[in-house]
């Protein structure tokens, strides 16, 4: 791992970043951080059986912060070879005097090892061009022996990289982190008679096993299939049971409102909620940055540190439908007088601001074809568009939807050109029951999710 690091990240360069924080320091600043991000990836691009491209690339790039007085000032650089970043910590200095003072900025102190299993996996570098390309090639072919149907292949592609990161502070922060990944995606065209479908699919994982290939064109193919000759949906009220795809948004949705920068902005629904039921005693969800799997894998989003170099750790923020947390960065658990939750990002440009690592909802005990008989007489949601426009104060919402009628308890045949319009709670007010269906999607999980009836607009 310290060798694939240093690949990355020289000793030189870190070296150099040290006397860039050293410094800003001698200027008079109270603090100075340097955050810099490498990543190496490559990419094999296939389309209707010919090889379309090949790809690779190496980015990178450096953010630093100085801090005096309260304030603060950030500049970037993606010139990684300079060899000297005191010109870069001089100019956020003089930024810094341009700021607003803020009372509620905080560093972190030096603190937790990286005890985390390696989120390198020589596997994934040892992957050759020519392995890249079969594995494209082998994409539209699992797609195109899934379902005749199949009428085109518009993108199928294999990716994989190596990144790493580091944060430096003045205060003796040093937080590493070395990672690989593996993704796999396919975008193809389904025809039946005079009606044509688009679909596509993907998947991802820290090393090349990690993941089944494929399953992932199968369930391209699958998903197209479903959406052909689709049939009108006369308006009303149905049980709703929503595709673990569908539902990963849904979540990630909520987690978004529980960020305690959207409650300070009184912009989250949820704000001044905690310790109130929110969502049905059902459901429990956990975001867990060092979520270890089966086979001592870390899960995708798993990391020692958080972007401010506090160790990550797991926070329950629904349990059984009562709110117990906002997700917090340093200065926002200050500004609202609680213990910070490891839960800052960060990009170069830009002061640590809140975010997941491990989304995990906890499942239920029945399986989807168990709450499609639960259902009855329902819909099976598979696709929603738009719950980016749901009002993050509010929860209001309307968006569209499509998916699968289920009739007598079985799947039948698809709908589309629905219409949702309510609200959040909703969604997650009336769950009648959970799955045990989960589904990595990155570093979420999704799964099944049966509603009680809920009125979809339609034809």
């Amino acid at each position: 791992m310290t060798d694939a690091f240093r690949s990355l990240i020289t000793e030189s360069l870190e070296s150099q970043l040290q006397a860039g924080i050293a410094h800003a320091l001698a200027l008079g600043a109270d603090g100075a951080e340097a955050f810099v991000s490498v990543s190496r990836s490559r990419k094999a691009k296939v389309r209707n059986g010919q090889l379309e491209d090949l790809t690779a690339s190496k980015r990178g790039g450096l953010g630093v912060r100085v801090i005096r007085g309260g304030k603060t000032g950030i500049a970037t650089s993606t010139d990684l070879a300079s060899g000297d970043f005191r010109a870069l910590f001089g100019t956020a200095w003089e930024l810094s005097a341009l700021g607003d003072e803020d009372p509620w900025l905080r560093q972190a102190e030096p603190s937790g090892t990286d005890d985390l299993p390696s989120r390198f996996d020589p596997r994934t570098e040892a992957l050759t061009t020519d392995d890249r390309i079969a594995r494209a090639f082998a994409l539209e072919q699992s797609a195109r022996e899934a379902s005749p149907k199949v009428s085109a292949v518009r993108e199928s592609s294999w990716a994989d990289g190596l990144g790493a990161s580091l944060l430096l502070t003045q205060k003796g922060v040093r937080a590493a982190d070395l990672g690989t990944s593996c993704s796999a995606s396919i975008e193809l065209a389904v025809a039946e008679g005079e009606d044509r479908q688009a679909s596509w699919h993907w998947d991802m994982a820290r090393h090349p096993g990690g993941f089944d290939l494929a399953a992932v064109g199968r369930e391209a193919a699958l998903k197209g299939e479903r959406k052909l000759n689709p049939k009108p949906l006369p308006a009303g009220r149905y049980p709703v049971v929503l595709h673990p795809e569908v539902a990963v948004d849904l979540l990630g949705i909520v987690a978004g409102m529980l960020s305690a920068e959207s409650v300070l902005k009184q912009r989250s629904l949820f704000a001044g909620k905690v310790g109130e039921l929110i969502a049905s005693p059902l459901l429990t969800l956990v975001d867990d940055g060092r979520l270890v799997l089966h086979g001592n894998q870390p899960a995708l989003g798993s990391e020692p540190w958080d972007a401010e170099g506090l160790p990550t750790r797991r926070n329950v923020l629904l349990e059984n439908g009562v709110l117990k947390t906002y997700l917090h960065t340093l200065k926002t658990a200050a500004e609202m007088g609680v213990a910070p939750t490891a839960n800052a990002g960060r990009g170069l440009g830009s002061n640590p601001g809140v975010t997941t690592f491990n989304l995990v909802p906890t499942p239920g005990t029945d399986s989807a074809e168990a709450l499609y008989r639960k259902a009855g007489n329902g819909v099976l949601i598979t696709e929603i568009m738009g719950l980016h426009t749901v009002d993050p104060t509010s929860g209001d919402l309307s968006v569209g939807a499509s998916g699968i009628r289920i009739r007598d308890g079985v799947l039948a045949e698809p709908v589309d050109k629905l219409t949702f319009a309510g609200n959040l709670r909703d969604f997650l007010t009336r769950i009648a029951a959970l799955g045990n269906d989960t589904r990595w999607y990155g570093s979420s999980v999704g799964l099944s999710i049966l509603l009680e009836e809920i009125a979809l607009g339609g034809a």
